[in-house]
């Protein structure tokens, strides 16, 4: 296999299927040998009775295969290890959500690329929104914190140097094999969303994973040809959603600093945890009689909050 496309899922039947119809109208793929794995995050629904009963034969594109697989430890980050030990090709995986829709030539343009460059580790591609309504006043101020960006129509390297460092997000992200074997720790700190158990403490393990790669000598990329479409239901752009998901990505920093950094994080955590206090307690007196109503200024406040108390979370 010349490419894998995983699809990571929880209780997906209801999404799953419209991902794989994309998958399955994917165009320029003839000269490419590849499959699509669904991991199964230990669903409770009737996700393996859907994807197992999809007719790929008839459906997909030649010389391509679907397979199902179960993950019964609870974590995206356990279901994305799986994916990387389970692929059948031995170069690039490519992740999608079940949430996720990829444009028509996605999987043509993500294997083109880490053909053309034998120095990249990762790359990730432009993230669209795919609303059910208009999108609210506030959209674009909290998109980010929902994984929907267009970072250009140019291919660039990510820069260790750049200050603040950044990385592709999970969605459409292309990881090779080797990179991983290379730089990946056995066990991350964050072991991602347990939507079973309702915890989103670990969130943001995609990015702990891209930051140990970038750490490397292996190189992250953008490749603007690859386009996704990300759904977000209404219950997304709600308030306690977006108040959640911000708290959970500042309750990340600790680990996601760990990976950017080291052993430092641990000498310079003093200064860490007095410069995160001194934010927090700041912006909560400047701005403490707005937060009821300004819901991107409650979302900031949030983030500040799980990052000062990140340290105590996550080891």
């Amino acid at each position: 296999m010349d490419f894998t496309v995983a699809i990571c899922t929880y209780n997906g039947e209801q999404r799953v299927l419209q991902v794989l119809d994309a998958l399955a109208r994917q165009q320029g793929t003839e000269g490419i040998s590849w499959e699509v794995l669904v991991v199964d995050n230990n669903s409770g629904d009737r996700t393996a009775e859907v994807v197992q009963a999809y007719d790929w034969a008839s459906r997909g594109p030649r010389n391509s295969r679907l397979r199902w697989l179960l993950e019964p430890r609870q974590g995206t980050a356990y279901a994305r290890r799986r994916a990387m030990e389970e692929a059948a090709s031995e170069d690039w995986v490519g992740f999608l959500d079940d949430d996720n829709l990829p444009g028509e030539t996605w999987v043509k343009e993500a294997f083109q690329f880490g053909c053309d460059r034998p120095e990249i580790g990762a790359y990730g591609g432009i993230i669209h929104g795919k609303l059910d309504a208009p999108p609210p006043e506030y959209f674009n101020a909290i998109k980010l914190r929902l994984a929907v960006y267009n970072r250009g129509d140019r291919p660039f390297c990510y820069a260790r140097s750049a200050k603040p460092r950044i990385v592709p997000a999970a969605p459409g992200s292309v990881i090779r094999k080797q990179a991983w074997r290379d730089c990946i720790p056995e066990r991350l700190l964050l072991q991602g969303r347990d939507e079973a158990g309702q915890t989103y403490v670990g969130a943001c393990e995609d990015l702990e994973t891209l930051f140990y790669i970038q750490n490397s000598d292996w190189q992250i990329w953008h490749n603007p040809n690859m386009e996704i479409w990300h759904h977000l239901p209404p219950s997304r752009l709600e308030r306690d959603y977006l108040l959640k998901i911000s708290r959970t990505a500042g309750l990340s920093n600790h680990a996601l600093r760990i990976a950017r950094l080291g052993n430092k994080v641990r000498l310079l955590m003093p200064l860490y945890l007095l410069s995160d206090g001194l934010k927090l307690v700041s912006y909560y007196l400047k701005y403490r009689s707005e937060v009821q109503e300004d819901i991107i200024k409650a979302c900031e406040l949030q983030e500040r909050l799980g990052r000062f108390l990140s340290p105590f979370y996550v080891g």
